[in-house]
């Protein structure tokens, strides 16, 4: 029992083996309860880091149950078909960014030009077909928009594209 005793004595004091037994064994349940508590945390801290640039929202129009929503959509995307998900949403035009890849999904809205851009990598797009892009593109949006409802519209375009990628 050298594992329990330190300079001063030992370290679980108890009057007979099995309050010994007992008082050990609670004391390793605290340190597994513990373990456990932080490394649930520290993996949805991680989450929350990696999903930190999936939406941009400049204008701020979405409601933080949206941002979430988007945010666990993203996770979602990246688990089952292991494609990234950026969401822009802009009060000024709508440009592509510099740093894609070939595995991120790109949604720029500007509600207030009605402009959107959608780009997707590669083998979505060949998989897709090449009148998806341009549809959801050029006219998916447009009644989403003279409802002045685009959130519904780009909820329901990601819906979409999770049922044509063959979701779950």
């Amino acid at each position: 029992m050298g594992f329990f005793r330190n300079k001063r004595g030992p370290l679980i004091r108890a009057k007979s083996s099995g309050e010994f037994f007992l008082r050990a064994m609670l004391l390793i349940a605290v340190f597994v309860i513990v373990s456990v508590a932080f490394w649930y945390q520290t993996e949805s801290s991680y989450k929350e880091i990696r999903s930190r640039g999936t939406v941009y929202d400049q204008t701020e129009t979405l409601t933080a149950a949206q941002k979430s929503a988007l945010r666990d959509y993203a996770a979602a995307l990246r688990e089952t078909h292991g494609l990234k998900l950026r969401v822009q949403v802009r009060n000024t035009p709508v440009v592509l960014p510099d740093e894609l890849d070939t595995k991120t999904v790109f949604i720029g809205l500007n509600p207030y030009t009605r402009q959107v851009l959608v780009e997707f990598p590669p083998l979505l797009r060949k998989a897709l077909g090449t009148d998806y892009m341009y549809k959801l593109q050029n006219e998916f949006f447009t009644p989403y928009f003279e409802k002045n409802q685009w959130q519904h519209g780009l909820a329901s375009a990601l819906q979409k594209l999770w049922d044509d990628m063959g979701g779950n």
